[in-house]
C-alpha cells in the first residue's frame, strides 16, 4: 500500500478520535455518577495528540487498524465495566450517547445526503475497505443504506454484553447528530436504516 496519507486517512482519524471521545465522555459520567474513581476512568479516557504520520508510519492501512482496534476495545471495555452487574445504567449512558451525537450535529437546513455523511463521521465501522455501509437508495425521499455485517457484536459479547446494546447506544448518537434537521433515522433491524422527514 501507498505510505501517501490521503484525504480518506485523515477522514478515517477523525472518526477514531469521535469514537475515543465519546467513551471519554461516558468514562467522565461514570465518575459523576460515582461508579467509578477518576483514576479508574483514565484507563479509558484517550486523546490523541500525536499527528497521524506519526501514529501509522510506512504502514498507513495497518496502522489506522491498530488505532480503530485500540479505540473499539476502550470502548466495549468501558461498557463491560460498568454495565456488567448493572443494567440499569445503560439508560443514563444512552443519554450521554445523544448529548455526544448533539456535540457532532448535521446542520440543520442538512439534506438527506448531507445528514448521512455526518453520521458517517461519527460512526466508527472498520476501515472503508471493509465495505460495511453501502447506500441502497440515495433518492433524497428514500434514503437509505445497509449496514451488511456487524463489527461490533463479538466485541461486545466478549465482555458480557449485547450487539443489542451496543446499537441503542448507536441509535441515540445517530439521533443527536440529527436532532437539528427534519431527518431521524428510522430502522426495524439495526441493519437496514432510512432517513426518514419528520413532520
Amino acid at each position: 500500500m501507498s505510505t501517501f496519507l490521503a484525504p480518506i486517512h485523515s477522514w478515517m482519524f477523525a472518526k477514531i478520535q469521535a469514537q475515543d471521545a465519546l467513551t471519554s465522555q461516558l468514562a467522565a459520567l461514570a465518575v459523576e455518577k460515582g461508579w467509578l474513581a477518576q483514576a479508574e476512568a483514565a484507563a479509558f479516557q484517550h486523546e490523541e495528540t500525536r499527528a497521524l504520520p506519526e501514529l501509522v508510519g510506512g504502514d498507513i492501512h495497518g496502522g489506522l487498524s491498530a488505532l480503530i482496534e485500540a479505540a473499539e476495545t476502550r470502548y466495549v471495555e468501558l461498557a463491560g465495566r460498568l454495565l456488567n452487574g448493572h443494567d440499569e445504567r445503560l439508560d443514563d449512558l444512552k443519554t450521554a450517547a445523544y448529548a455526544f451525537g448533539q456535540k457532532h450535529a448535521a446542520a440543520p437546513d442538512s439534506e438527506p445526503q448531507a445528514c448521512y455523511q455526518a453520521l458517517q463521521d461519527v460512526l466508527l465501522d472498520g476501515m472503508p475497505c471493509d465495505g460495511v455501509n453501502v447506500v441502497t437508495d440515495p433518492s433524497a425521499g428514500q434514503f437509505s443504506w445497509e449496514r451488511r455485517f456487524d463489527v461490533h457484536g463479538e466485541r461486545w459479547a466478549a465482555q458480557g454484553r449485547s450487539a443489542a446494546e451496543y446499537n441503542a447506544l448507536r441509535r441515540q448518537v445517530m439521533a443527536g447528530v440529527l436532532a437539528d434537521t427534519r431527518y431521524a433515522v428510522a430502522t426495524s433491524d439495526d441493519q437496514h436504516y432510512t432517513l426518514v422527514a419528520q413532520a
